[in-house]
């Protein structure tokens, strides 16, 4: 796996986070725990999200970046911890540019059909579901899904999961517009929506050049937990990030990912 997809593939898997198991009804806040392994690197990434009556809560490692989500203002708030900035996004502007970005690849006269990006813009899968185990697969040219299900009863929590994993999606495409598996990301979440289906594991195979002869995958696989109850523990991470909200210096989202990136890079 080159460096350049590798940072690419792993940002999309990060973003996985949001499978999760088995809702009870009534579930208004809750977290979800999730565990990244991809294939050829020694390190997980684990990340926790929490889901607060539609807005939601973002938090990657210790020192990651953290995102929120406010579900009536739709507005993204991302902050870093290090460099202790915070930047500002419109939601509804951040999805209509995303949507743009696919029309413009899918009518660009420049498109070869032959490659991810071309899929991408409009996936289709050959889905396999097995009712007993609850397994799904999604298969396709250029990526594949198994992901191990389960039933979601809740209305309501059924839109604010899946609301939520699309606004991710939306999210992660407008920092980086070549993180095209995201548009791929999205036909998973309609499929599963339609279904009621949600994962608490998932194995990922992406053939950046298509499934051609002797093609090797990348691969990465993920574990997702619920935890119906928050504690006191989690009520003190959810008041520090809002803390890191009210203090940390608020930069235009150019200069936010200027900085973010000249960290990186130490």
């Amino acid at each position: 796996m080159n460096k350049q997809f590798k940072k690419k593939f792993v940002l999309t898997v990060i973003f996985y986070f949001l499978h999760f198991g088995i809702f009870y009804s009534g579930a208004a806040e809750f977290r979800i725990d999730n565990e990244i392994q991809v294939e050829g690197s020694p390190a997980k990434i684990t990340s926790t999200i929490f889901l607060l009556n539609g807005n939601f809560i973002s938090l990657i490692g210790e020192n990651g970046e953290i995102t929120f989500f406010d579900s009536e203002r739709r507005i993204f708030t991302l902050l870093d911890p290090v460099l202790r900035i915070q930047a500002q996004l419109d939601a509804a502007e951040t999805k209509k540019r995303v949507e743009l970005l696919r029309r413009q690849v899918m009518t660009s006269p420049d498109l070869d059909p032959n490659t991810f990006n071309a899929f991408a813009v409009k996936p289709v899968f050959q889905q396999e579901y097995e009712e007993v185990s609850g397994t799904f697969a999604l298969q396709s040219s250029w990526i594949d899904y198994l992901l191990v299900t389960h039933v979601l009863t809740d209305s309501e929590i059924v839109n604010q999961y899946f609301d939520s994993c699309d606004w991710v999606c939306y999210l992660h495409l407008r920092l980086d517009p070549k993180l095209t598996t995201m548009l791929t990301r999205l036909e998973v979440n309609r499929i599963l929506r339609e279904r009621n289906r949600f994962a608490s594991r998932i194995s990922v195979s992406v053939f950046p050049k298509g499934k051609v002869p002797i093609a090797k995958p990348d691969k990465a696989q993920s574990s997702h937990k619920i935890i119906l109850r928050l504690d006191h523990t989690d009520t003190k991470r959810i008041d520090q990030a809002q803390e890191f909200r009210r203090t940390f210096t608020m930069v235009s989202f150019d200069e936010y990912q200027k900085k973010v990136a000249e960290k990186k890079k130490k």
